[in-house]
């Protein structure tokens, strides 16, 4: 049986440092795909291609990954998400498209535009759900369609029951505890994993230390009239939030030996990061 690590990469969800990560850990066995066309159209038939046309794989990541997921003979698929406080997030996609090197209508609108102007623009049904219950619409299967759409309500339903089956479900403010809880879900499967990470295409918004309710509210403040539109439009992103903090929760009440475990995680971390400090300054 031949096991793989699919992770569902969302846009400014910490996904570049899981796959710094998967990448350290698989090596070639870890495919970064980015072909993003095919994904969209093809879907699951891609994906089984890739899977059958690669027999080291080991884990993918796609900003596009399809569900439901296909059901190759002998492949047992063990996919993983990162979900983020959507009011949150906002930020980060601001801050990210703004120092973008890129002609995207996101990237051009950022730079043009302050950040209550940035977001009443995403708010406008004609313009990609990029801020507007995107979480949601991916976890559900639907990013890669209707993309200027309005979220309908059976999406959430489709996220939440798919999110239901999931075990590797995090949360981005959480992330040390997802990793751990990631660790101990694929030990079975990948007895060596060690999801130990430096921090990877990071804006200084993702790395504030005020607490999430803090940053969430400032981003409110920050928004002024617009935040109750704002709001509205990410209800069903904030349920589905809400959904990955409680099954983060079961799941590390599960691990007796929890609180171990990330102290060993975090000792790990701050190992290979003064590593990379060291290679980075040329002794090492």
């Amino acid at each position: 049986m031949r096991h793989i690590i699919l992770h569902g990469h969302i846009f400014k969800n910490a996904g570049s440092t899981f796959d710094w990560s998967l990448n350290r850990n698989f090596g070639e066995g870890f495919l970064d795909h980015r072909d993003n066309r095919a994904m969209r159209q093809q879907r699951a038939k891609h994906l089984a291609t890739v899977v059958s046309s690669t027999p080291g794989l080991t884990a993918l990541s796609s900003h596009h990954l399809c569900y439901p997921l296909p059901q190759p003979p002998e492949v047992t698929f063990h996919t993983a998400y990162l979900l983020r406080h959507p009011i949150e997030r906002i930020q980060s996609v601001y801050a990210f498209e703004r120092k973008q090197d890129a002609d995207t209508p996101g990237a051009i609108a950022a730079k043009e535009k302050d950040f209550a102007q940035y977001v009443a623009w995403r708010m406008q049904e004609e313009i990609p759900r990029t801020i507007r219950d995107y979480q949601t619409s991916y976890v559900a299967g639907f990013h890669t369609r209707h993309v200027k759409a309005t979220a309908p309500a059976d999406w959430l339903q489709r996220a939440l029951h798919h999110l239901e089956f999931l075990d590797c479900v995090g949360v981005v403010d959480r992330y040390d505890e997802s990793m751990v809880v990631f660790e101990r879900y694929l030990e079975p499967f990948f007895p060596d994993i060690d999801l130990a990470y430096v921090r990877q295409n990071v804006t200084q918004r993702d790395i504030a230390s005020d607490a999430i309710d803090t940053r969430v509210h400032n981003t409110l403040d920050k928004l002024g009239d617009l935040a109750a539109e704002v709001l509205s439009r990410n209800s069903y992103d904030l349920a589905l939030y809400r959904q990955a903090n409680q099954k983060l929760d079961e799941a590390i009440a599960r691990i007796d030996d929890f609180d171990r475990r990330l102290a060993k995680f975090r000792k790990r971390c701050k190992r290979i990061n003064v590593g990379s400090v060291l290679e980075r300054i040329g002794l090492r």
